[in-house]
């Protein structure tokens, strides 16, 4: 056994019209990892990015081996594309890094090194406070709060997903990926042991965020139906509550009715208001189950990650059969 052969570390970024954040990004990368004696890639993934994002990444490949790209045939979303150069690097780590370089390339060294201690398979970076508005932070702390509350199990929280990722952990969720998961959660779920490394998270410098309040609204919700049950026992213990509260109400408006019967005024008010709280209640409930009949129907598709439309610069191998095929590639028609 040759035990000379250097460990390998893929750094995946996931990027879409992030030009001019890709130069710096590089640089700090580099800086960050030019003293650490692992065989690195730097792994980058356009999602179909309308400026020149593509022609960045391409220059870099010209003058650095390590650099590879991934380019998507169409805008696949951030959940699909981020999942996809995740799982496509082979390595005995993965590395995942945004590119609005609100997460500093800095700590890669302190994420290397804590995985080099064989506690955690997987080690995520976590926010302890940020510099993007308040506002936005404090909802994503509530949110994360309230997932917390929900889940079936200890989840991370404060967390893009930046961290490192152990290839045992890269090779179970190959096998278990749908065409829209939520990896944090099913990193937790599936039971791995998992650290946190604290951060501050700096404000967006160049650039304009993709991450609208639908995508948040969206990510959000698939993180629930993700990793909890619980809302559908809510609406059941709910479903009960109330229908033992109208049986009692309407035994009191029967009893009082009869005792009473030409003085008793059950007012047209009171009716409406009652009404249209169950109206609500209703279909609030009804799209909470919605919100999981999608997320199976979505499953049940079996759709791809991605369609990659080229791979550059990335190393000739054998092909391996996983349970599931996560992404397409068009050059390999």
């Amino acid at each position: 056994m040759d035990y000379t052969t250097k460990k390998s570390i893929a750094i995946c970024i996931p990027c879409f019209n992030e030009s001019k954040n890709i130069d710096e990004l590089y640089s700090r990368v580099c800086n960050s990892i030019k003293n650490l004696n692992y065989e690195f890639q730097i792994i980058f993934e356009d999602n179909n990015s309308t400026d020149n994002t593509v022609i960045k990444i391409e220059n870099l490949i010209n003058k650095d081996k390590r650099v590879c790209l991934i380019e998507n045939q169409l805008n696949y979303g951030f959940v699909r594309s981020s999942s996809n150069v995740l799982l496509t690097a082979e390595a005995d780590a993965n590395i995942f890094l945004m590119a609005d370089l609100q997460d500093p390339p800095e700590l890669i060294p302190k994420l290397i090194e804590e995985w080099n201690k064989k506690e955690y398979s997987v080690i995520f970076c976590s926010r302890s406070s940020s510099k993007e508005n308040k506002i936005l932070f404090f909802c994503k702390k509530l949110y994360y709060f309230t997932l917390e509350k929900l889940s079936d199990f200890k989840v991370v929280k404060d967390s893009t997903g930046y961290g490192i990722y152990d290839k045992e952990v890269i090779n179970c969720l190959r096998k278990i990926i749908d065409s829209y998961p939520f990896i944090k959660g099913l990193v937790c779920a599936s039971g791995f042991k998992w650290g946190t490394i604290n951060y501050k998270s700096a404000k967006r410098k160049r650039g304009k965020s993709s991450a609208s309040l639908p995508f948040l609204i969206d990510f959000g919700i698939l993180g629930l139906v993700t990793l909890s049950k619980k809302p559908l026992r809510y609406i059941t213990f709910s479903g009960i509550f109330f229908g033992l509260i109208g049986l009692i109400f309407s035994l009191i408006v029967l009893i009082t009715k009869i005792l009473f019967w030409t003085t008793f005024q059950f007012g047209i008010a009171m009716l409406s208001s009652v009404s249209i709280f169950l109206l609500g209640t209703i279909v609030f409930s009804i799209g909470i189950i919605g919100e999981y009949i999608s997320f199976i129907h979505r499953r049940s598709l079996g759709l791809p990650l991605v369609i990659e439309k080229r791979k550059i610069n990335f190393k000739s191998s054998k092909k391996k059969v996983f349970k599931k095929t996560f992404s397409i590639n068009l050059d390999e028609r």
